[in-house]
C-alpha cells in the first residue's frame, strides 16, 4: 500500500483535441496562491481499497483547480485521474483520454452552472462532490469510503451529493455532445474552403483574425480571415496543393467544458476543463480528393494497447494501408504495421489494427494508403492518444514460456521507484539480476537471456515500493 499526498502547483496548459487536432497555442498556470478564494474544494482521505489506484491518499485536495488560461484568471479544472496526482511543474497538453461522463458532469454541475436543484450551499462542498463523482467513473472510486480530512466534518452530506451526481450522470450522461466551435468547411468549388465559427450552443458567432496556413505543398489565397454574424468567412482558394497537404486554422473561440489535458512527464496526469471558456484553438484538415474516401478514423486506448479503427466509403485501386506512429517527443514517423486494402470498391469496408505493448506516452497516428502503382496518400488521425500509467503493480508471465534461450518479461509500475528484477533457481540461488535501478511509472519490458543456464524451472521476482511479485518460468534446451 502506498501513501501519497496530492500536490497541486504550476501547470502549463495547451488547447485540446475535439474532432480536429489542436496544438500548443494556449498557455496557463495553476493559481499558486493556495489561500485564494478561487480554490473550491475540500481535503479528503481516501483508503487504498477505495479505488483501482491501490494507493492511500491522505489530505488529498478534492475540488476545482483554478488556472490562469490565456490571460483568463481562475479558469476552473478538475483532476480526471486520481491514480496520477498532480505535482509541481507539470506540463499539460491536449489528450484523447477523456470519458463521456466527465464531459456531462463538467457541463452540468458547478462551476459550469449554479443554482440548480440539489446543489450544496457551499461551493467548496459542491466542487468536492463533483470531483468525487468524476473519480468514481474514471477510477472506480468508492464514494462512501472517502472521508473529509480532520474529522469528516460535512462528509456525509458531500458523499450523498456525490452519489446523486453519479446517479444523474448514469441516467443522462450521453445526452451532451461537445460542439466543434471552429471548423474548416468545403466550399462549392472542391478547391476552396471557408471557416465556420459557432459557440458551444451551436449559434454562429463572428471571430476576427483567424490564422490560416498550409503544409505539404500548395498556397492559400489569404493567410487571415474573419467570420461575420453568420459564422462564415469568405471563401479561401487552395492553389497547387498535393493530396496530402494539410490546411490549418487557428482562432480564439469557445472551448467546451470537459476538454481534457494530459501531462507530458512520465506520470501523464489528466485534468478536464470545468466550464466553457475562450482560448486559442487550432484545427486542421487533410486536403484534396483522395483515391480512398474515409468515413471515420478513430483510436481508443486499452491499458497499454491502442485500438485503431477506420472505415472507407469507396476505394480506387487500393493496395494497402501502412499504419505509422509518432510520439509527442519526436518528429519521426515509424511504421508499426500494415493492412491489405480492397482494390476498387464502391461499398463500405471496416478496418482494425491493434498497436500493442506501448510505453506510457502520447501518440499520433496516420495511415499511408498506397495503390497498386505505388502512389500513396496520408490520412491523419485527428487526435492524440494517451497511454497512461498502470493502476496496480504487475509482473506479467514471460513470453515465450517455455523458452530457449531468451524470453521477454513485462512488468507494470503504478508509481516510480527503485526496483529489482531477479531470477532464482529452484534452490533459491540468484542466477541473474535483470534490473536494479530507479524506473519511472509505466509499462516496462526486459529481455532475459539464459544461454549460460541449464534447462529447468526458474523463478523471477519483482520488488518495488515495498511490494513483491514472483512468477515461474521454464527453460527447455
Amino acid at each position: 500500500m502506498k501513501k501519497s499526498f496530492l500536490l497541486l502547483a504550476v501547470l502549463f496548459l495547451v488547447t485540446v483535441t475535439n474532432s480536429y487536432s489542436q496544438y500548443g497555442h494556449s498557455r496557463g498556470r495553476v493559481n499558486s496562491d493556495f489561500n485564494s478564494s478561487a480554490w473550491k474544494g475540500r481535503f479528503t482521505n481516501i483508503p487504498a481499497n477505495a479505488s483501482f489506484c491501490d494507493q492511500e491518499f491522505t489530505q488529498a485536495y478534492t475540488g476545482a483547480i483554478p488556472c490562469n488560461l490565456d490571460s483568463v484568471p481562475n479558469t476552473p479544472f478538475y483532476c480526471l485521474d486520481l491514480c496520477a496526482p498532480l505535482s509541481l511543474g507539470d506540463s499539460i497538453r491536449d489528450s484523447a483520454s477523456t470519458i463521456p461522463e466527465a464531459i456531462y458532469i463538467t457541463n452540468t454541475y458547478y462551476p459550469s452552472h449554479t443554482g440548480y436543484a440539489g446543489e450544496l450551499p457551499d461551493p467548496r462542498d459542491e466542487a468536492c462532490a463533483v470531483q468525487m463523482a468524476i473519480w468514481h467513473f474514471r477510477n472506480a472510486l468508492v464514494i462512501n469510503s472517502v472521508t473529509m480530512h480532520g474529522g469528516d466534518v460535512g462528509g456525509a452530506t458531500i458523499r450523498a451529493r456525490a452519489q446523486t451526481i453519479v446517479d444523474e450522470t448514469i441516467a443522462n450522461g450521453f445526452s451532451y455532445f461537445p460542439i466543434q466551435t471552429l471548423q474548416i468547411m468545403p466550399a462549392e468549388n472542391p478547391n476552396n474552403f471557408y471557416i465556420r465559427t459557432i459557440d458551444t450552443a451551436g449559434n454562429p458567432v463572428a471571430v476576427n483574425d483567424i490564422m490560416l496556413s498550409i503544409t505539404g505543398g500548395g498556397s492559400l489565397s489569404t493567410e487571415t480571415v474573419n467570420t461575420d454574424h453568420t459564422g462564415n468567412s469568405p471563401v479561401v482558394i487552395v492553389n497547387g496543393f498535393y493530396h496530402y497537404s494539410v490546411v490549418e486554422a487557428t482562432a480564439r473561440v469557445q472551448v467546451p467544458g470537459g476538454t481534457t489535458y494530459s501531462g507530458l512527464n512520465e506520470t501523464l496526469q489528466l485534468v478536464v476543463l470545468g466550464k466553457t471558456t475562450t482560448a486559442l484553438k487550432t484545427v486542421f484538415l487533410t486536403w484534396g480528393t483522395l483515391p480512398v474516401e474515409l468515413s471515420s478514423f478513430t483510436a481508443s486506448p486499452n491499458n497499454r494497447d491502442i485500438n485503431l479503427n477506420w472505415s472507407t466509403l469507396t476505394e480506387i485501386n487500393n493496395s494497402e494501408f501502412d499504419i505509422e506512429r509518432k510520439t509527442f517527443t519526436t518528429d519521426n514517423w515509424k511504421k508499426v504495421g500494415s493492412v491489405a486494402g480492397n482494390g476498387t470498391s464502391n461499398v463500405p469496408h471496416n478496418y482494425t489494427f491493434y498497436d500493442r505493448n506501448l510505453a506510457s506516452g502520447i501518440y499520433t497516428y496516420r495511415l499511408k494508403q498506397t495503390d497498386f502503382n505505388g502512389n500513396f496518400e496520408y490520412h491523419n488521425l485527428n487526435e492524440e492518444v494517451t497511454i497512461g500509467v498502470p493502476v496496480i503493480l504487475q509482473l506479467i508471465q514471460n513470453y515465450p514460456n517455455p523458452f530457449n534461450p531468451s524470453t521477454t518479461i513485462n512488468f507494470d509500475l503504478p508509481v516510480a521507484g527503485i526496483i529489482t528484477l531477479k531470477v532464482f533457481n529452484t534452490s533459491g540461488k540468484e542466477v541473474a539480476t535483470l534490473v536494479n535501478e530507479a524506473r519511472s511509472a509505466g509499462y516496462h519490458s526486459v529481455n532475459f537471456d539464459a544461454s549460460n543456464l541449464s534447462s529447468g524451472v526458474y523463478y523471477c521476482r519483482l520488488e518495488a515500493n515495498g511490494f513483491s511479485k514472483v512468477m515461474k518460468m521454464a527453460l527447455v534446451k
